[in-house]
């Protein structure tokens, strides 16, 4: 998201995903691109791993945020994967294009 008057640090024009209204004031590690997030409903299941864990596994729903982010002066973008807190992948563009194949794959495989 460009700014009317864009501040100093800002050197290079957003990408047209970002929707950051980027300030002077920014702390450094602030200064990024980032696209609005979609929110996607799942079930997740818990229990392995956990700090605390029940006897029995346990699917609970949660939503998974999907945002596309990049630092301000960086060529790379991440693709985050993630509910805010327990869990996260960010991984490129490129990564990805090769994990949701795979993904149809086994989605599939369960469906039989």
């Amino acid at each position: 998201m460009q700014t009317q008057n864009p501040p100093q640090w800002l050197t290079e024009p957003c990408p047209p995903w970002c929707v950051v209204l980027h300030e002077q004031c920014d702390h450094e590690r602030d200064r990024r691109h980032v696209s609005s997030s979609l929110v996607v409903p799942v079930v997740e299941l818990r229990g392995i791993g956990e700090p605390d864990p029940p006897e029995e596994d346990q699917p609970v729903g949660e939503e998974l945020a999907l945002c596309l982010h990049r630092r301000v002066g960086s060529a790379d973008t991440w693709l985050y994967v993630g509910d805010g807190s327990r869990q996260a992948l960010e991984l490129s563009p490129e990564s990805w294009s090769r994990v949701v194949p795979a993904l149809d794959r086994l989605v599939a495989a369960a469906r039989e």
